[in-house]
């Protein structure tokens, strides 16, 4: 059974800082040329997906949209948006001149989220299900060692609990969302006299799965189809720095994080995919070796990776659509 006999499907959307921004839209882009935009019902993105998802909200005054209007109206904003601003360098302009970020980096980011790309309000001002899928953004929160969600119900992790409504700027969440260790820093949330440390949610699943698909349980109870869009970048050979070395620790990091990417797909491949319950939508090409960064591409490199993301949705699908 193929993604056209499905009604409900799931996003998950992978980190990757712009160039999984970039790659999701081309993946959405072709949902919604074939109809299936409409199906989506949940999404959860981690890092670079959640601005992606971000500033699809913000172009639309915090609403959603359909699959025509996305491809006439909303795709071309957000991809003005992105190439016309470039959020990284915006923040290193200013972080020389504004000591107070110095130590709280992902405050900046959430705030050139705001300046830059107008992704303004609370989570409590995103609309509701059935008015728009369910969105979960990914952390990782650093006391527990477990995915700290936002969603617009509620927030929390595994061990700590949920806080019902929570009532934060959506700009914050995405910082939290995609502040990169060591590169960005952690986020600090204050919660009911308990304070947590949120990191980016790639350190505990990079591709932004655990909210819609786990091992012992399957699928979430939501969906009846999961595509995971995945713009992980590929890890390459690097050579050891003497001393100590910021490139060290984040080679580690680095390698931690593609070994448990390595485990979660191989299981969704072996549990979804082969079952056609799911599909694993994975960059490729040059599109894959570019740099993650929040720094806005070239015009080509933009195009480049937007059709890639394309490409790659409608040659895992166009075969299935007689199915």
């Amino acid at each position: 059974m193929s993604i056209y006999n499905h009604k409900r499907i799931g996003l998950a959307l992978s980190g990757g800082g712009i160039r999984a921004a970039i790659y999701h839209l081309g993946v959405l882009k072709y949902l919604a040329e074939v109809g299936l935009f409409d199906n989506i019902t949940s999404i959860s993105s981690v890092s670079g997906a959640s601005l992606c998802v971000g500033a699809i909200f913000a172009v639309n005054n915090n609403k959603w949209t359909d699959g025509e209007r996305f491809l006439s109206e909303t795709l071309p904003s957000v991809c003005e948006l992105i190439q016309s601003t470039d959020i990284q360098k915006s923040a290193l302009l200013r972080l020389p001149f504004t000591p107070k970020y110095w130590f709280h980096r992902v405050a900046m980011l959430a705030q050139m989220l705001e300046k830059k790309w107008g992704i303004t309000g609370s989570i409590q001002d995103l609309p509701q299900f059935p008015n728009a899928p369910y969105w979960e953004i990914n952390c990782t929160t650093f006391e527990t060692g477990h995915r700290w969600r936002f969603r617009r119900d509620y927030m929390g992790d595994y061990l700590v609990g949920k806080f019902p409504t929570p009532d934060l700027p959506i700009s914050h969440v995405i910082a939290a969302s995609a502040g990169f260790p060591i590169l960005i820093g952690p986020y600090t949330l204050q919660v009911e006299g308990a304070k947590y440390t949120l990191w980016d949610g790639e350190v505990f699943d990079n591709l932004g799965m655990e909210a819609l698909y786990k091992i012992e349980r399957g699928l979430d109870s939501e969906i009846d189809y999961l595509i995971v869009s995945d713009a992980s970048a590929v890890m390459g050979k690097a050579q050891h720095k003497r001393g100590a070395s910021v490139a060290n620790v984040k080679r580690l990091l680095d390698i931690s994080m593609h070994q448990v990417y390595a485990l979660r797909s191989r299981e969704f491949h072996t549990s979804i995919v082969e079952n056609g319950k799911g599909a694993h939508l994975q960059i490729s090409g040059a599109a894959r070796n570019y740099p993650t960064t929040l720094s806005t591409p070239c015009k080509g490199d933009f195009d480049m990776i937007l059709h890639n993301g394309y490409e790659v949705a409608k040659s895992n699908f166009e075969a299935f659509a007689s199915v």
